[in-house]
């Protein structure tokens, strides 16, 4: 596989005092997604890393939606490579994820479909909250996301926790999140609000720890629903 550097558009992300790195290789359009309503979907190449050794070299395969520029990832791509930041690194290193990348998001494609196309009740998706959100990435995102599933807006948690769940905790409702249904009412709804949580993480290392974790549990979803 040959890339034309002409045809790639890259996007550099730097922390304020540019201790972590992250870049993104934006592939040509017949590398994209085209689901339903015409939304498209761009495969990226990802690198992360770090100068004082606070994140190792990460580089890895996604899908951002276009939506408001706003960076929505389903990480259903798993290639990914790590080593510790060393001044000898040499850019065939990436040539295997970005090979592997691409013959797994070829797969990957057919599975985006039937998540467009897979229904699910509101109040299964907010059982399915409770246990494996909470249980991944803790209490106020799974609350954020059942909020998100039910109105299509962010939100914050406006009562004590006590005796709560996520899905019946009472919330105030934020800004309406970029490209989200008003109502999720399908497995490809939810997997872009597990992304929304995850792209919303202030730290990089966070952003991708999370990422990594959205193809298990939609895995679980997935299983739950048959």
């Amino acid at each position: 596989m040959k890339l034309n550097p002409s045809d790639l558009k890259a996007e550099l992300k730097l922390t304020e005092y540019g201790e972590r790195m992250q870049l993104s290789v934006i592939l040509p359009e017949n590398f994209s997604f085209k689901g339903a309503n015409d939304e498209s979907m761009s495969l990226r190449l990802e690198c992360f890393n770090s100068v004082e050794g606070s994140m190792r070299f990460q580089a890895m395969v996604g899908w951002f939606r276009f939506v408001c520029s706003n960076g929505l990832v389903i990480g259903v791509t798993k290639s990914s490579m790590k080593r510790r930041h060393t001044s000898d690194l040499q850019i065939e290193d990436l040539d295997e994820v970005l090979q592997d990348g691409i013959k797994d998001a070829e797969r990957n494609m057919i599975t985006l479909q039937k998540w467009q196309s897979q229904r699910i009740d509101i109040a299964w998706l907010a059982k399915w909250s409770d246990q494996h959100i909470k249980a991944s990435f803790g209490f106020k995102a799974a609350a954020r996301f059942c909020h998100i599933a039910r109105t299509g807006r962010d939100g914050t948690i406006a009562e004590a926790f006590t005796g709560r769940e996520p899905s019946n905790i009472r919330m105030e409702s934020a800004n309406f999140v970029p490209g989200s249904s008003v109502t999720a009412s399908t497995l490809y709804d939810a997997s872009q609000i597990l992304a929304w949580l995850a792209k919303e993480r202030k730290d990089i290392q966070e952003q991708v720890e999370w990422r990594r974790q959205i193809p298990d549990l939609m895995k679980l979803l997935e299983a739950s629903v048959g």
